[in-house]
């Protein structure tokens, strides 16, 4: 027998907080410039929610909490995996020998460029298919939507929250109302990529005739972008490796402090310390790139001293890794412009009774 429930209160009251009575420029999500400076600054605010607003969200049980957020997390262990790595390497660094010491803070310098190569080299392949076909799969946006009441009967604030997220996450389902209803794409988006695809210019829909081959672009480049960064990430973890990195962790060890003079006043001390801070950050910084000129050139060249293998090792994994992300970068344009032209109606000859693809 299916009894009825009633509700106490089958109502729910949404109200409008002052933050939000005034028209906002960021109340609707929408694209951003796909420039280093927005990568950096999307990556650190997912990275800082990801470690501080979303484990809250999800112990609490927060009916707000999505699976953008669950993914987003999944940064955290390999933070902490990477702190813990360093500091098993570095905090005893007094108690071990100098060679011992020096291969520690090797270590703890490889997981640092082993995320920065990963992550820069994502460009070797999705900047030129996105010159040669116009599809950028890092085409990034801001997701904004409004929180959902936290407890029943509980009144619905309308609070704008962003997430940072890309217009090609779903393959699928990507976000064509987005780039719609941006001036700087619509149509003309669609009609750019049919014309560097070789679809002709004169489409009759060219959003519903290029989005299959979108689809597949956004496929393999996605691939091609995962195989590669990981051989890139390895290639830096190579060039930690080196033992020419020694000239820059004794010039960090060496360089020069600040020590107030006697009777010298706060403000003079707070101006000096910043004075030697920016002198040893310049001065470090032009003696990381020296030696990481240095490391490059051990890793190709190989060190003295050394059996064949340990000499050719290094130049094979970089011709390798670079023979693959063009290799794979090259099978994206390829076949991008290949359906390009079986789906280029003018291309077809009519004359004939029938054509096969």
């Amino acid at each position: 027998m299916i009894q009825q429930l009633r509700l106490p209160k089958n109502t729910v009251n949404f109200r409008q907080n002052d933050i939000t009575k005034k028209p906002d420029k960021h109340s609707e999500s929408e694209i951003v410039a796909n420039t280093l400076r927005t990568r950096v600054l999307q990556k650190y605010d997912k990275t800082l929610n990801a470690m501080t607003e979303y484990p809250v969200k999800g112990l609490k049980g927060d009916v707000n909490s999505d699976f953008y957020e669950f993914l987003s997390m999944g940064i955290i262990p390999y933070l902490a995996g990477s702190g813990m790595f360093m500091a098993m390497f570095n905090l005893i660094n007094k108690h071990l020998t100098a060679k011992a010491s020096l291969r520690g803070k090797k270590m703890g310098l490889g997981v640092v460029l082993y995320g920065i190569g990963k992550t820069l080299s994502n460009d070797f392949v999705t900047r030129p298919v996105a010159w040669s076909t116009g599809v950028d799969v890092e085409l990034p946006y801001r997701n904004i939507y409004c929180t959902l009441p936290t407890k029943p009967g509980a009144e619905a604030v309308i609070d704008h929250k962003h997430q940072q997220r890309k217009v090609y996450d779903s393959i699928e389902f990507f976000r064509k109302d987005l780039i719609a209803k941006d001036p700087r794409y619509g149509v003309k988006y669609y009609d750019g990529i049919a014309k560097k695809l070789g679809m002709g210019d004169n489409l009759n829909d060219s959003v519903t005739e290029t989005t299959p081959i979108i689809q597949s672009i956004v496929s393999s480049t996605k691939t091609a972008k995962s195989l590669t960064s990981y051989c890139w990430a390895a290639a830096a973890v190579c060039v930690a490796a080196q033992d020419s990195w020694a000239e820059f962790f004794k010039a960090f060890s060496d360089r020069p402090k600040y020590f107030g003079q006697e009777g010298e006043g706060f403000l003079s001390k707070v101006g000096g310390k910043l004075v030697n801070t920016g002198k040893n950050t310049l001065n470090l910084s032009k003696t990381f790139i020296k030696t990481f000129g240095k490391a490059c050139k051990s890793l190709w060249c190989g060190g003295e001293n050394v059996n064949a293998f340990r000499k050719h090792a290094g130049k094979a994994w970089l011709l390798f890794t670079a023979a693959l992300t063009i290799g794979l970068t090259y099978n994206v344009i390829h076949r991008a412009k290949q359906m390009g032209k079986l789906a280029n109606k003018d291309l077809i000859d009519k004359k004939q009774e029938r054509v096969v693809i």
